[in-house]
């Protein structure tokens, strides 16, 4: 499907039309399959990218960045993060029945649905209401449908035991045998599920809150070069009215000095806004990074549950503060004047 589109969208009008849509490959245009991330934070279908890698290294079809790539299959490893929202949008599109009444639920009503992870099935809001409030009920975990836990987050599986704690020092969650199973110094970094919770979302506030400055500051250097690229324009323009004005009166032995100075007033020109454009090509390629991780992280936090959440939210947190981390230019490094 993306065999043929390959070459980097180095064009910044390509790059602002690109379609951003944190489930979209930016190549084929379609759904994700087996997003493969690479080095720049970028993603793309495994088939998009199969076949492209040279001595171990893969370069961006986006930005242009040499990825590493290790392994037989010459590909960047899965993203587990946007592979997450990829089945979790899968699950919303499916037809949902009560399991208690066998009312199927059109998607206008999956907003209404509930799911009991004590019963593993999901709830219309009439049987949550008339059924599930019994006594006998009283200790089921109900809630949202897009809330609900899978069954890989529910039990440890290497004991098979329910998840209880949460390691803040391996970011990982811990069942009963995994917590006795630990040194002495490492139970010192355990915390229960709910609290760990609780912290992770204030620790991905913090890292989407230096994302979105980031975002702010590229627009701006966004407007700014653009700006300049302008002014270099008009001031090449009035610099060479104001040359062809002067060699208009002079003699006809000046034509060459003439001729001189134009081609170095072009040569200025197409320097410095090859330059402006080099950098503005890099800064609207980060545009759309920042913008699917904001996206993701908000898709992240409204499709995943608290066990979801854990096992997935420090990779997100660790992953957008390399991201703020990154060299970026934002100040241009030479002036538009000609």
């Amino acid at each position: 499907m993306a065999g043929g589109i390959f070459s980097l969208l180095g064009n910044c009008s390509e790059l602002e039309k690109a379609n951003c849509h944190p489930l979209v490959c930016l190549l084929c245009h379609e759904p994700y399959q087996h997003p493969c991330l690479l080095d720049c934070y970028h993603n793309f279908c495994a088939s998009c990218l199969r076949g492209r890698a040279s001595d171990g290294r893969l370069r961006c079809p986006l930005c242009g960045h040499p990825s590493v790539v290790r392994g037989g299959t010459g590909l960047p490893p899965v993203d587990r993060l946007l592979q997450f929202l990829v089945d979790s949008s899968a699950d919303s599109e499916e037809d949902v029945q009560c399991a208690n009444c066998d009312r199927c639920c059109t998607k206008a009503e999956l907003d209404t649905m509930y799911f009991c992870n004590t019963c593993g099935q999901p709830l219309c809001a009439s049987c949550r209401e008339e059924t599930h409030r019994a006594r006998m009920f009283a200790r089921h975990e109900i809630v949202s449908l897009s809330k609900r836990t899978k069954d890989i987050h529910k039990k440890c599986p290497l004991h098979e035991e329910p998840y209880i704690m949460f390691s803040t020092e391996k970011k990982s969650m811990l069942c009963i045998n995994c917590f006795r199973d630990m040194q002495g110094e490492s139970r010192a970094h355990c915390i229960d599920i709910e609290t760990a919770y609780m912290q992770g979302c204030q620790r991905l506030d913090q890292a989407v809150m230096a994302v979105k400055e980031l975002q702010t500051s590229t627009r701006e250097a966004i407007v700014l070069l653009k700006a300049m690229i302008e002014e270099v324009r008009n001031s090449a323009s009035e610099e060479e009215a104001a040359i062809n004005s002067l060699f208009s009166r002079m003699q006809e032995q000046l034509s060459e000095r003439k001729k001189t100075l134009l081609k170095a007033v072009q040569s200025q020109h197409e320097e410095k806004e090859k330059a402006f454009k080099e950098q503005l090509a890099h800064l609207a390629s980060l545009l759309p990074t920042l913008q699917v991780h904001l996206v993701t992280c908000s898709a992240f936090l409204s499709s995943a549950n608290k066990a979801e959440f854990l096992d997935l939210g420090y990779q997100l947190m660790e992953r957008l503060q390399r991201i703020v981390k990154l060299p970026h230019r934002l100040r241009p490094a030479q002036t538009s004047k000609v």
